[in-house]
């Protein structure tokens, strides 16, 4: 004997059953309306929503073409500016991570010049006495220059001091200079 199941069918189809007096399928006019018999409520128009993420997105378009525009407009264009904060960055990053004791020799060497009117010709052990670490080497020119090398974040630098002027930083163990008019690889048109 079969066991009746306990499942049922639902027939999932997009006709309607059929009415009386109409068309198989179909049902009549007069059967929707006598369903359908509330009133018809004026059609609204859905609000949409202005969305956070959609008013950053528009602010971050158009701040960045704004940028675009403005780097466009400076010498060597977008990708100048860029390169040259990328470079603005090395630099910080360069002298953040620079050997302090450098700074130190410079500026004992700097207040050396002032108050003399000539840089020391100092040993290691000197050097060590005033304070400078070992790190630290100092090429001494003349009593008008001496070139200060030390560490700096990727690697090492040398600092051109001549005649109580600070020539700046190249990158490398750079010796004394051949000539104090032009002391390539430093440049007197900058500083």
């Amino acid at each position: 004997m079969r066991q009746p199941s306990e499942t049922y069918f639902v027939r999932l189809s997009p006709e309607a059953p059929p009415t009386s007096g109409g068309a198989p399928g179909r049902a009549s006019r007069k059967a929707r309306e006598r369903i359908d018999n509330r009133p018809s409520a004026p059609k609204r128009r859905r609000r949409r929503r202005v969305s956070g993420k959609n008013v950053f997105i528009g602010v971050l378009i158009i701040g960045l073409a704004s940028w675009t525009y403005w780097a466009a407009q400076r010498p060597g264009g977008v990708s100048g500016t860029i390169n040259g904060w990328i470079d603005h960055v090395r630099g910080d990053v360069a002298q953040v991570s620079a050997d302090p004791d450098a700074a130190k020799a410079r500026r004992y060497y700097q207040s050396q010049y002032q108050t003399t009117g000539a840089y020391p010709q100092m040993s290691d052990s000197d050097l060590a006495s005033v304070g400078i670490g070992v790190g630290i080497t100092v090429d001494w020119c003349t009593t008008k220059a001496v070139v200060i090398q030390g560490a700096t974040g990727g690697g090492f630098s040398s600092r051109l001091l001549l005649a109580g002027r600070d020539l700046g930083e190249v990158p490398g163990r750079v010796n004394c200079p051949g000539s104090f008019v032009n002391p390539a690889p430093w440049s007197l048109a900058h500083k």
